[in-house]
């Protein structure tokens, strides 16, 4: 329900600002000048939504926290999750009038370095390459929720004309001594680290991470200080929050982090002075890894992916695609056939995967034989729980009739295993609900539908 009602909205704002525009300029034909008024209502009522699926799925994966989620592990690039993460809060920073700002350090404790001690730069991209090159063994999705939760806090907390200054920083003291063991014979001490794909890669502990967002705003008591990574917990949460949260955000990263066998603390000298939180996260470095840019520029070539960098399809040129929407519910085929229509594409709709699997093959059988039937589809967007036939069973059978269409599952099945087993049985991508369409543009464009 609430994916049909942010939909919705979405439709009616755009369309509220179009006529805004008009208005702007003159055009008679346009109402009496509470457009304006009714756009800010309609994005406060927006702005409320999300903020409902935030406090549910805080409490989806509280129970998840609790009884140890688990982890899609990978060799995280750590550094480019930051920058990629804070480039999200720059311009709600700049609309709040909170000065953001964020450096890149190196610090050492110990032994001999190539690179300088003390270095302070910018921009992650001036770090050393023997730096950004160490990764976090962990789930980059849950990672980047723990940083955007430390983001957004210190956003929330501090009041206009403040400030809030984030550090990344590599450190040479190791976290994971302990953890240790040899590998296979080695004369080096390495990690083994299972991957979610079920590999093992033999990994050097090369020191820590540590990522401190410090502000200026409203602070915390001891008191306070100590309870903060409790559940539920929230000060003076109408005040200072409007009502909104679930009190579950902290108490969720620190549950996180711990799964990463890294550290979550906070610090403030009182009220009105600040506070500071501190993540650290173990850092390994994996001999022939690549980059986070030359993994991407591998899996847009790889033969599962059907748009190739050397084959891109037509619709690339016209920018406007023909679309399969499928999914059970009538309001969301609806309102996202009219969103997807609204940017200029085709859409067509299924209630479920039996429907679309037909559909696919009509398009298919009436152009192999010459008869000049419908365009093929150059995107399906399928929904993951259906009757008569669910997303992931239509997604493998249309493969098998050898259509390379690009799958995305639309789902609020967005735990690791769903996704996966999604991806298993023909999806490319996976976008959670509720929809946003500015993430399948995302999409298109990665994978060279659009430009």
């Amino acid at each position: 329900p609430l994916n049909a009602v942010l939909m919705g909205l979405s439709i009616i704002e755009a369309d509220m600002e179009i006529d805004d525009r008009h208005q702007e300029h003159g055009d008679p034909e346009v109402g009496d000048g509470r457009f304006a008024d009714r756009l800010l209502l309609l994005r406060e009522i927006q702005n409320n939504t999300e903020s409902a699926v935030e406090v549910l799925n805080d409490v989806l994966l509280y129970d998840k926290i609790e009884t140890c989620l688990k982890l899609e592990v990978s060799m995280v690039h750590i550094w480019n999750v930051v920058e990629r993460t804070l480039s999200e809060f720059r311009l709600p920073a700049q609309r709040r009038g909170v000065h953001l700002r964020a450096t890149y350090e190196t610090s050492t404790t110990d032994g001999d370095c190539a690179y300088d001690v003390g270095l302070r730069v910018k921009n992650a991209s001036a770090l050393p390459d023997d730096v950004r090159c160490l990764c976090v063994a962990g789930d980059a999705s849950r990672i980047t929720q723990v940083l955007r939760n430390l983001l957004s806090n210190a956003l929330k907390f501090t009041s206009k004309q403040g400030s809030i200054l984030v550090t990344a920083s590599y450190h040479m003291k190791s976290m994971v001594d302990e953890r240790r063991v040899k590998w296979k014979g080695s004369a080096t001490w390495l990690e083994k680290i299972e991957l979610h794909n079920g590999q093992e890669v033999a990994a050097t502990p090369r020191g820590h991470f540590q990522l401190t967002v410090q502000d200026n705003g409203v602070g915390m008591t001891p008191d306070q200080i100590g309870k903060l990574f409790g559940e539920g917990v929230q000060f003076n949460a109408h005040a200072l929050q409007a009502g909104k949260g679930s009190g579950l955000g902290l108490f969720i990263a620190k549950g996180l982090v711990k799964q990463h066998k890294g550290t979550l603390e906070a610090m403030s000298e009182g009220h009105d002075k600040g506070a500071v939180f501190t993540l650290k996260l173990p850092l390994y470095h994996v001999p022939g890894l690549p980059s986070e840019e030359e993994e991407r520029e591998g899996s847009t070539n790889t033969p599962d992916k059907k748009i190739s960098n050397d084959e891109p399809s037509s619709c690339s040129e016209s920018q406007r695609l023909r679309i399969l929407v499928v999914d059970d519910h009538p309001s969301n085929r609806k309102l996202l056939c009219r969103l997807l229509e609204s940017k200029g594409h085709n859409c067509d709709a299924a209630e479920n995967g039996q429907v679309a699997l037909e559909m696919v093959r009509d398009t298919m059988c009436g152009n192999a034989n010459g008869g000049g039937g419908a365009e093929p589809y150059d995107s399906i967007l399928m929904d993951y729980e259906m009757p008569v036939m669910n997303g992931p069973t239509a997604s493998s059978l249309i493969r098998e009739l050898g259509c390379d269409v690009f799958i995305v599952g639309i789902t609020g099945n967005v735990l690791s295993d769903d996704v996966q087993y999604f991806k298993s049985r023909g999806a490319n991508a996976i976008l959670p609900k509720p929809f946003q369409l500015s993430a399948l543009e995302d999409l298109f464009m990665e994978y060279h539908l659009t430009y």
